[in-house]
Formats: structure tokens, C-alpha cells, sequence
């Protein structure tokens, strides 16, 4: 089968008509970003042999990055951080001088940016080319009797101007997803996601806030249906990201991802860029520790789970009953209609998944069998033991959506107190088992939100006898971390220490996530009624 090579961020139409089972989803572009950055350029010099040019080594070997009128060159940069896990990327950067001279004439004042370029191996994959404003340094003390170099650590965040602004006050009348577009383009986002409206009707007030708490407050209010639920974030190309995670969750599991395949060997060692589209050779995108993988940002050069399970259940609960009263002038003409409410809330699931993996609702029962070895263990029932019952205050509920706004009966849609609690307790759900990954090089075929599968193989034949008596082979699956996962972020991180080394000095780390997680061992479905 041929296999297409495009773009991860190449502008689509979402589509709008309903999903049958085996439905892939994915989050595409709606418009780009008309933000302007820096300029931020190197003077290529045509003259070098085979017309290799500055820029095939800086921003591609080791990040270009510019404050002021400083680039810093390679042996200058210590270390870079880039956290892709949060609302916002953000940026550490430690660097070292042997003279004074930048902390004389560049230091960063008030508003100065740190303007960083990444460049793909593959010209399929756009560039990285961010702006971060910075947030504050850290300067090594320097000795006045004797002479050392400067160290400092820069820290910024992806600079969106008026983002953290309260000025520049607007309503909106639409949909929460129709509200974040236009948010986008007022800001000069672009726009990501992989929905195509929600049911959400009212109007959207940003007045005397900053922009960023009024984007995540209105995801916080998103709603569709009760199988849907959201969050937003924007990403290293300046896009807004709306997008239903249930949806990414719930993606089809048969079909994987094409990606560029890239390497993770220096141009010193690799001469010449072959970063034309033509050249690109397309390889499937699943990361692994199969050997055959070693040399590309797809490997797995080390891994750890991260349980915060328990810590979450306590906070949020296995499920919630909300408590509201809803105000409306036409609830009190009727007598009959109801004010007080108690809605009850519990994450989603995969329905197929549901009754043939684990889900983290506290430990499995123990049942007392005559073949069951193990020692007794006490049942208690998390669902039952842990569950909360906020009180979620007044909605204003417009029961007339549909007319003018200003014949509106109340303020709010009908779920808006419900989405809030949605959307926590689903998105919390997802942080409860992470699978950290890190990989040599820089991989930008992988986008945050995106589904993909992880193979991760245990290669010592006596543990995995441990593990399970009945294997076959040396090489065994582990059975409980291969699969299919949701990425949740990423940190890109470039090191200057292994100078002259053959692997890139970049690696990442990517935090991946499940709701419905497989037995460690083969074992039969639980039977139930429903």
C-alpha cells in the first residue's frame, strides 16, 4: 500500500458528519496564525563546498536563538528547555560567556525576547520558529578579584501579545467552539482542533480579565453531549488547540500514521541536508524499542510510568453529584418544573474497553476461590467509598436560545454549571498513569493530541519468565504498556555538553496517557449483565 507523506499541520475543513464506529479523528488546522515575530535570520555563506550553508548546521544541529542583538553560538549554549505540557510552551535557557560583554551591552530588560528557530531534518515538517518573552534571569555571581566566565538562565513563555493583557474587553454571542475561533483570530492564533461545534449557546464576556484565564475559563464551560468533553492549549506553531479528548480517545485503533522518517545523527556525520519533500521516505509512526529503530527519534531510549491515582481520587472522587439551583422566570410560573438539581457525573469510558481492561477506580476485588492462591485481601469499594457532592451554586438558564438575545430569559446554557465538572473529572482522569518516553532527536512528526501506538518489548528472557512461565520466546511483549496512547505533551530539551558526539544533542521526552488499561497477562473478559 502507498503510503502519502503530508504535513501534521496541513489546512483542513473539519468534518462535520457523524462518526460511525472506526472513525479515525484527528486535529487539524482551520486557519494559520497572523502573528508577527522577530526577525530572526543568519547570513548563508554560498561559497562553502557543496553549498552547504550556515543554517544546515544551526537551528538543525543545535537551536538558533537570538536576545537582542546577541545569536548565540554553539559553544555558548549549556542547555535548553522547552516544556510543551502546560496552557502555554514555556522556555529555560542557560548559557555561558568567557567575557562580560552581553551582560554589559545585551542584558534583557523589560519585555525582551528570546527568538528561537528549530529546523526539521524533513522539509515535509515545518519549521519551529518561536518568540518567548522573558520572564525573568539568573546570573552566576560573578568573583571581582578573579576573572570567570558568565553563566546565566534565561526563563520566558510563548509571547502572544495582549494574552495576559485585561484591556481590549469583548462579548461574544455563539457556541464555546465558535468563541475560541474568534478568540484565535483576535489574537492572531491560529486555529487546531478536531470538533465541529458544541451546544453551548450564550453570550462570552471577557471584560476586565486577562485573555488567557477568559480562553480557559470558556473551554472550562464547553459541552456537547455527555460522551465529550475538552481542553485547549496552544502549541510550538501558534495555533489554539479546541479539542474534545474524548474524541482522540475514542479514534479508531486499526489504521496507524504515516510519519517522515528522520534520524538522529549529526550533519557532521551525515553530510548534506536531503531535506527536499522528494527525498522524504515515509515510516510508520509507533515508538519502540526494536533495535531497527535506534537510530531514529522513534526509539525508546528510556521509559517510567508516573501513578498519581490515588492523590486524584481522593481530590475529585470516582464520580460527583452536583448540586445546583436554577433560576429562570419561567420556573417559578410553573410550580411543576424543577429548581433544584443533583446531577451525577462520572468519566467517560470506551464502552468496548469497559469490561475488558483496567480502569482506575480502585483495586479489583479480591474473590475468595479455591484455585486463587493469593493472600486475602480486604474489598473496599472506591466508586461507593469516594464520592463527592459539590455545590455548584446558580445557573441563569436561558430557556430560549434560539431567539434574540436580548428576549433571553436567563444568562447561561443549559450544561454550563455540568460542563465545568465534566470536563475536570474526565481530563483529571487522565492524569492519573502517564507513560514518560524519551527519545534521542527531535521528533515533530508528533503533535500534542495526537493517538498513536507504543511497542515496547522486554528482551531479558529470564524476567520474563518471572513475568509470565508460559513464553515462548526470548523477546516478549510487555503486555500492560504496548498500545495505543494519547499524547498528553512533550519537553524538548537540547544539551551542549556531548559536543562532537555522533547523536543529536536534542532529546524529548513525551508524556502519554490512557484511560483503559490492559492486563499485564492474557486473561478473560469480565463477564457482566450491562
Amino acid at each position: 500500500m502507498a503510503i502519502a507523506l503530508t504535513s501534521p499541520n496541513t489546512i483542513k475543513n473539519p468534518d462535520n458528519t457523524s462518526e460511525p464506529k472506526g472513525t479515525i479523528n484527528r486535529i487539524i488546522n482551520t486557519f494559520r496564525k497572523t502573528i508577527e515575530l522577530d526577525e530572526l535570520s543568519i547570513a548563508g555563506n554560498d561559497t562553502k563546498e557543496k553549498n552547504q550553508k550556515d543554517e544546515d548546521s544551526m537551528s538543525v544541529e543545535f537551536p538558533l536563538i537570538r536576545i537582542n542583538d546577541y545569536i548565540f553560538n554553539r559553544n555558548e549554549i549549556i542547555s535548553m528547555n522547552i516544556d510543551c505540557t502546560e496552557f502555554l510552551p514555556k522556555i529555560s535557557l542557560t548559557v555561558r560567556f568567557l567575557l562580560q560583554a552581553f551582560l554589559s551591552k545585551e542584558m534583557p530588560k523589560d519585555g525582551d525576547i528570546i527568538s528561537l528557530a528549530i529546523r526539521n531534518r524533513s522539509d515535509v515538517l515545518r519549521i519551529v520558529r518561536n518568540d518567548y518573552v522573558i520572564t525573568g534571569v539568573h546570573v552566576i555571581p560573578n568573583l571581582t578579584e578573579v576573572k570567570t566566565p558568565v553563566q546565566m538562565t534565561f526563563y520566558g513563555e510563548l509571547f502572544i501579545p495582549g494574552l495576559k493583557s485585561q484591556k481590549n474587553d469583548f462579548s461574544f454571542e455563539g457556541t464555546t467552539f465558535k468563541a475560541a475561533q474568534d478568540f484565535a483570530k483576535r489574537y492572531g492564533l491560529g486555529f487546531a482542533t478536531n470538533e465541529s461545534d458544541t451546544d453551548d449557546k450564550q453570550i462570552w464576556l471577557k471584560a476586565n480579565i486577562a485573555g488567557d484565564i477568559f480562553i480557559n475559563n470558556l473551554i472550562d464551560r464547553a459541552w456537547k453531549d455527555n460522551q465529550s468533553f475538552y481542553t485547549c492549549w496552544i502549541d510550538l506553531y501558534y495555533n489554539l488547540n479546541f479539542i474534545n479528548i474524548n474524541k482522540q480517545l475514542l479514534s479508531s485503533e486499526t489504521e496507524i500514521d504515516a510519519a517522515v522518517a528522520l534520524t538522529i545523527l549529526d550533519k557532521n556525520w551525515n553530510y548534506g541536508a536531503n531535506a527536499e519533500q522528494e527525498k522524504a521516505v515515509p515510516m510508520v509512526k509507533v515508538f519502540s524499542n526494536f533495535i531497527n529503530y535506534r537510530t531514529t527519534p522513534f526509539y525508546i531510549k528510556s521509559w517510567r510510568p508516573i501513578n498519581r491515582s490515588s492523590n486524584i481520587t481522593f481530590q475529585l472522587g470516582t464520580k460527583m453529584t452536583c448540586e445546583m439551583f436554577e433560576h429562570n422566570k419561567n420556573i417559578y410560573e410553573d410550580p411543576n418544573k424543577k429548581k433544584y438539581w443533583a446531577v451525577s457525573i462520572e468519566p467517560c469510558y470506551d464502552k468496548e474497553k469497559q469490561n475488558k481492561m483496567i480502569l482506575l477506580r480502585g483495586r479489583a476485588a479480591y474473590v475468595k476461590d479455591e484455585k486463587n492462591k493469593d493472600l486475602q485481601r480486604t474489598n473496599y469499594s472506591y466508586v461507593d467509598l469516594y464520592e463527592k457532592f459539590p455545590w455548584l451554586g446558580i445557573q441563569y438558564t436561558i430557556s430560549n436560545p434560539d431567539a434574540d438575545n436580548l428576549q433571553w430569559d436567563g444568562n447561561h446554557h443549559k450544561n454550563y454549571q455540568v460542563a465545568r465538572v465534566q470536563n475536570l473529572i474526565n481530563n483529571k482522569e487522565l492524569n492519573k498513569l502517564n507513560l514518560h518516553i524519551e527519545v534521542n532527536g527531535n521528533n515533530f512528526n508528533i503533535l500534542r493530541g495526537d493517538k498513536m501506538p507504543v511497542i515496547l518489548v522486554k528482551y531479558d528472557s529470564f524476567e520474563n519468565i518471572q513475568i509470565n512461565p508460559d513464553v515462548e520466546f526470548n523477546d516478549m511483549l510487555d503486555l500492560f504498556y504496548s498500545g495505543w496512547y494519547l499524547v498528553k505533551g512533550f519537553v524538548l530539551t537540547y544539551s551542549g555538553e556531548n559536543k562532537g558526539s555522533i547523536v543529536s544533542g536534542f532529546t524529548q521526552e513525551f508524556i502519554l496517557t490512557r484511560r483503559e488499561w490492559p492486563a499485564p497477562l492474557p486473561v478473560e473478559p469480565v463477564k457482566t449483565k450491562n
